[in-house]
């Protein structure tokens, strides 16, 4: 059963399915973090003696994801900014990044630069309601 761990910024915002995705690195083996189906169990604290479990939830969906300075893209499309696709129905980069536990794609972006670098690759895990 695959876990994924969670800073302890965001452990609130999953232990309440407030925050049901989450932005991975690929694997350095190369293989999947997991796949549509899969249980997860969602901690924070891994590996320290604060440890707890967040919940259990189904994989739902999968996505590629690259982040960029300025832009983001998911599936292979860009999202809209924002800033110039404020009247848009698609999700725009805002709404992917606060459903995502930043401020804003700004917010986003910087976190990214700072952790892993830009440009960023990686996948997009969704996840139901957790339990």
């Amino acid at each position: 059963m695959p876990a994924l761990n969670f800073q302890r910024r965001f452990a609130e915002d999953v232990e309440y399915g407030i925050k049901r995705q989450s932005v991975r690195a690929r694997r350095k083996d190369g293989r999947p973090h997991c796949k549509v189906g899969d249980e997860l169990k969602l901690y924070t604290g891994m590996r320290t003696k604060t440890c707890r479990l967040l919940g259990r939830a189904t994989v739902i969906r999968l996505a590629p994801v690259r982040i960029e300075g300025t832009c983001m893209y998911l599936d292979g499309r860009p999202l809209l900014s924002a800033i110039y696709d404020r009247d848009q129905i698609e999700q725009t980069d805002n709404e992917f990044a606060q459903a995502d536990g930043f401020k804003g794609f700004m917010d986003m972006a910087a976190w990214f630069d700072d952790t892993h670098g830009l440009p960023f690759e990686g996948v997009v895990i969704y996840w139901d309601q957790p339990r």
